[in-house]
């Protein structure tokens, strides 16, 4: 019986194994894996809600967490934070689907330039008494709070809000967020 005899192996699959081989070596040990956080949405903008049903839902609302109309009922189990509908009075109306959000009016400003002035010059939420489930008669120029999902907070400057022949009520708001739940607005 021979002993054993290595076997020499040479060539380019050879040199390829190698590298893999000392590849494998050097990254194992150095290697970071960088798993991203949250993604980051915007916390300002400009976004219009209204109160038709689209086929398969009961209605959409404003998600401020990511920063966009969604509509219920949802897979994920989520509600908008400002749904809005049209009241007996044919006026629009916010009101809490699920009872996570709630409303406060703070200021109704008789023109544009002082509803601006208003809700620029808002930076915190002193009293975080008085919110209400429903919202009714939203007009131009008002400035209302927002307690959303996960209590967080938003500010809302109407900029136009109206019924139409349709029943159908229909808001354009700037909006300004603060996704970490203090009631300091992030500066516009």
């Amino acid at each position: 019986m021979k002993g054993f005899q290595p076997r020499t192996v040479s060539g380019p699959a050879t040199i390829m194994a190698a590298l893999n081989i000392l590849w494998l070596l050097v990254s194992c040990g150095s290697q970071t894996i960088v798993v991203p956080e949250d993604p980051v949405y915007p916390t300002s903008g400009t976004a219009s809600i209204d109160s038709r049903k689209p086929q398969g839902y009961m209605g959409s609302g404003f998600y401020f967490a990511t920063a966009q109309v969604i509509y219920y009922p949802n897979t994920s189990q989520v509600f908008p934070d400002l749904p809005v509908m049209s009241d007996s009075l044919h006026q629009p109306r916010f009101w809490s689907i699920d009872g996570n959000s709630a409303f406060k009016l703070l200021e109704s400003s008789s023109d544009s330039a002082a509803a601006w002035a208003y809700f620029d010059s808002l930076a915190a939420l002193d009293d975080t008494a008085g919110f209400s489930g429903s919202l009714s008669g939203i007009s131009r120029f008002q400035t209302v709070v927002v307690r959303a999902d996960g209590r967080k907070y938003a500010k809302v400057l109407i900029i136009q809000a109206a019924v139409n022949d349709s029943n159908i009520a229909e808001v354009t708001f700037r909006w300004s967020y603060q996704p970490s739940g203090s009631t300091t607005f992030p500066s516009p």
